[in-house]
């Protein structure tokens, strides 16, 4: 993964828990590099470990903590060069998370390496199937934080249900979504 996203996870742990802590998660997932690069490709196998670290140390589920994260991530990346692309592409939930993969084109001009996931879209009965691929495991937590993240950036309320996980042997992570103005 590209160092914005280890950035972004510093972030989110610098910002929340103090800086102090931020070195001891480094430290356990024996992480030695002094700061991430954005524009520099890291192996996968670094953003796993700090992830688990920061598990680990605060005593949180996996889950709980990629799910906060994909919750920042939207915010992180909304206050960077790809927050007026976000804006720009939807006008809500359901654009913007049809527009995706488009959205993940563009980036890739910048980002040569880039191997982003795919979101293919279905409207269902007022309600949204989002299926979600990707070569890295384990990150359907993650996505659940990103659409609720994308609700909160345009103050909606998320009902998301995920209803197929590729870990347990389904083609694709698939979730059901449901959204309403916030109260």
């Amino acid at each position: 993964m590209y160092g914005m996203v280890n950035q972004a996870i510093e972030a989110m742990i610098t910002e929340k828990f103090g800086a102090p802590q931020w070195e001891l998660i480094k430290e356990r997932a024996g992480v030695e590099d002094p700061a991430f690069v954005m524009m520099k490709q890291y192996p996968d196998a670094v953003t796993y470990a700090l992830a688990t670290a920061a598990a680990e140390h605060m005593k949180m589920p996996i889950a709980d903590v990629l799910h906060a994260f994909g919750i920042y991530w939207i915010e992180f990346a909304g206050k960077g060069p790809w927050g007026k692309l976000m804006q720009a592409s939807g006008k809500n939930t359901y654009e913007l998370l049809a527009a995706l993969d488009a959205m993940h084109t563009r980036i890739a001009v910048s980002f040569p390496d880039l191997a982003p996931p795919s979101f293919r879209v279905e409207p269902r009965d007022g309600a949204m199937l989002l299926e979600y691929r990707s070569h890295r495991p384990g990150l359907a937590p993650f996505v659940l934080g990103l659409v609720h993240g994308v609700g909160i950036m345009y103050g909606e309320h998320v009902d998301i249900e995920q209803i197929a996980a590729k870990d347990a042997g389904a083609p694709c992570d698939a979730f059901m979504v449901r959204t309403r103005p916030a109260l």
